[in-house]
């Protein structure tokens, strides 16, 4: 969002809305050196949403200057990787006919200090030592699958995965963190996010041999081999399977 608020310029005005509070927005904004999107918070519940809306990683909602809605939810980007990104832009174009400055005619500032892409950018500290251990640890296996993507590595990425996301569902529900009990939330969207990102893996591991013992041993359900369309979440162990999403 931020390189599209420079790149784009006046003639779009991207918007942030964190919804849990003005700490975690001033901690986005630091984290991803947001210059340009307008970074804001919902200041109570009695100001959240109300009819649809979605967090920004399952899709964008766009308005025209009236405020009036031309899109209620663009593509998620762990749905449709870089097509979801197209899909906003198209909008903006087709909907609203505002393209997008060429590189030609734009000039972004590049910086590796603080750059999620850069060499030496860091994971930064969530504040839970077992969670920024496992972060770690996810960031090595998903480094590793990159250096040498092989079904062995793959393999073992998605066994990191699990197990930390299971991990840090069942923190998150057990502090209360993200508002587990209300079905539009943060930890909503998380669990739905972990499920996307399983469902990638686990699709492209079955396309080329079943899954080692180990893998198979995080499982909890009878759910045949033969369904790899199935969403992975509903195969593990994860206890948003209680019904309180």
């Amino acid at each position: 969002m931020e390189k599209w608020a420079r790149r784009y310029g006046g003639s779009v005005q991207f918007l942030m809305v964190c919804v849990d509070g003005a700490r975690v927005a001033i901690e986005f904004g630091r984290m991803f050196d947001l210059r340009a999107v307008v970074n804001c918070h919902i200041p109570s519940r009695e100001y959240m949403p109300v009819g649809y809306g979605q967090l920004g990683c399952s899709g964008f909602i766009i308005s025209d200057e009236k405020g009036c809605f031309v899109s209620r939810k663009t593509k998620a980007y762990l749905q449709y990787g870089e097509e979801a990104f197209r899909h906003v832009e198209d909008v903006l174009r087709k909907n609203l006919f505002v393209e997008m400055p060429s590189v030609s005619t734009f000039e972004e500032k590049k910086s590796s200090e603080g750059d999620i892409l850069g060499s030496d950018w860091a994971l930064p500290s969530v504040g839970v030592s077992s969670m920024d251990r496992e972060h770690e640890h996810c960031e090595e296996a998903l480094s590793l699958l990159l250096r040498s993507p092989t079904v062995q590595t793959l393999t073992v990425a998605m066994e990191v995965l699990t197990q930390h996301f299971q991990h840090e569902e069942r923190l998150m529900k057990e502090s209360g963190f993200g508002r587990p009990q209300e079905k539009f939330s943060p930890y909503a969207n998380h669990v739905t996010d972990h499920e996307r990102i399983l469902d990638v893996g686990y699709v492209e591991l079955a396309k080329h041999q079943q899954p080692n013992a180990s893998f198979l041993a995080m499982s909890c359900s009878e759910t045949s081999m033969d369904e790899p369309h199935k969403s992975f979440l509903s195969m593990t162990c994860s206890d948003t399977q209680d019904g309180s999403v």
